[in-house]
């Protein structure tokens, strides 16, 4: 209020013209609008046309023929675009030196195969050194077939995910005791311990039948050992299946499972009837 009072005391004295004004600008509480500087925002917009063009120029540069033969914007294909495709073949088998149309150009492209020819690949130093590496080693397969075995015995009600989840544990408790490959030592526990032969029940058209000694393949051999691991692992005193199995494997490989008893029992029964042996 003190501002528009003293405004208004300046402006009742008597004086020059111009001092009014002044006095009421400086203590009004309104700002006046300042003038825009217009020659700064012209400028963008004189070069955005500019900026247009040069886009436009390079996209039409930059098309390719069947472009120009087929735009985007069209979808359906004349009499007279086939009439054109025509008339540039007929004049391709001619052998005519100047290509005047843009089905001609491009029809002549397509019949040079050195644009879809692929370039030999040369190794560099580097990779010739790897592959030298690993001429010898074989290539790991995605999944052992010994171990999908194992999964596959122990699997109940078709819970593979579940007979999975034991066997990771098992196998990881055998390479914090033993410090070497798990599936190294299963394999040569199931060498050590499946048996070479067995024995079958056949019938000779009599009242007596006969037992003959059979050799066993390394699958069946494999399945006998697996059994008699899963079977001895039943007897343990933990509680988890994955730390009876461990504990059974690497006694297994020690040479103190119950399952070599009954291969020698199964070896000691083919010898008894080795008579009935057919060679």
């Amino acid at each position: 209020m003190s501002l528009i009072r003293s405004c208004a005391r300046v402006a009742r004295i008597p004086g020059p013209i111009v001092a009014v004004p002044t006095l009421v600008r400086f203590n009004s509480t309104a700002v006046p609008p300042q003038p825009q500087v217009q020659p700064k925002q012209e400028k963008p917009q004189q070069a955005q046309p500019k900026q247009k063009k040069s886009k436009q120029a390079a996209k039409t540069a930059n098309s390719s023929v069947l472009a120009e033969i087929y735009p985007i914007n069209k979808n359906t294909i004349e009499e007279k675009d086939l009439d054109d495709w025509l008339n540039a073949v007929e004049k391709l088998k001619q052998h005519v030196g100047v290509k005047n149309t843009a089905e001609e150009i491009y029809l002549n492209e397509l019949t040079k195969p050195s644009q879809f020819m692929v370039k030999e690949f040369e190794p560099t130093a580097e990779q010739v050194q790897e592959t030298q590496r690993y001429a010898g080693k074989e290539i790991p397969l995605k999944s052992d077939p010994t171990v999908d075995n194992l999964i596959n015995l122990i699997m109940r009600h078709g819970r593979k995910a579940r007979a999975r989840k034991i066997v990771s544990r098992a196998f990881y408790i055998i390479q914090l005791k033993m410090r070497r490959d798990p599936i190294e030592i299963l394999k040569e526990t199931l060498d050590k311990l499946g048996p070479l032969v067995t024995t079958r029940t056949l019938s000779t058209g009599v009242a007596k039948k006969m037992v003959v000694p059979i050799a066993l393949s390394e699958k069946k051999r494999n399945r006998f050992a697996i059994t008699w691991i899963l079977d001895a692992s039943k007897n343990r005193k933990s509680n988890d299946f994955a730390v009876r199995l461990a504990e059974e494997i690497m006694n297994a490989y020690e040479g103190k499972s119950s399952g070599y008893d009954k291969k020698a029992l199964m070896h000691r029964q083919a010898t008894q009837q080795r008579a009935y042996i057919k060679l």
